[in-house]
């Protein structure tokens, strides 16, 4: 779903997401994406930069 609306690199490591860009702004914008999903799940997002 993340591939189909931005240009990003996306790795599944084991139960994580994993989402790479060279642009903050496409980062952001998946999250603020994410959040407007429902998931059955909650979300939890990190920033390791």
């Amino acid at each position: 779903m993340i591939r189909d609306q931005f240009k990003v690199q996306v790795a599944i490591q084991g139960e994580a997401l994993r989402v790479t860009s060279k642009s903050k702004d496409d980062l952001q914008s998946i999250i603020q994406f994410l959040k407007t999903q429902d998931f059955p799940v909650a979300l939890q997002f990190t920033n390791y930069r």
